[in-house]
């Protein structure tokens, strides 16, 4: 069986010890952020896809340094998000859900209880 790339992620931070450290939330954010900055200085497409993997290595090590499952924590996001319906704006740039009541009546809130390690 292939192992998914959150597993390979952890396999790895496992391998250095950075996994079971105790939970430093400014830390983590300050990994995150110094990735963001490096993002936002490439110069090309390599740099710019580094620091974006970078970016899910630290989420997925944070997340599991949380006690959660990277992979069930996903793909509850997913679920959540594939939940909702809405549309592309060309004004803002972004996808806006719709938020009427009956779109929200759909909107599956994602259970990361599921994802908590035993």
């Amino acid at each position: 069986m292939t192992k998914s790339y959150f597993d390979k992620i952890n396999d790895w931070a496992d391998e250095r010890g950075l996994t079971n450290n105790p939970w430093d939330k400014a830390a983590q954010a300050s990994f995150i952020a110094e990735e963001l900055s490096e993002f936002l200085r490439a110069k090309d497409d390599n740099q710019e896809i580094d620091a974006l993997c970078d970016m899910i290595v630290f989420a997925a090590n944070a997340i599991k340094n949380k006690g959660y499952d990277p992979n069930i924590a996903m793909d509850e996001t997913l679920k959540e998000i594939s939940s909702r319906t809405g549309a592309f704006n060309e004004a803002t740039g972004k996808w806006e859900k719709f938020k009427t009541q009956e779109a929200m009546e759909l909107w599956y809130a994602a259970d990361y209880s599921k994802a908590k390690i035993k």
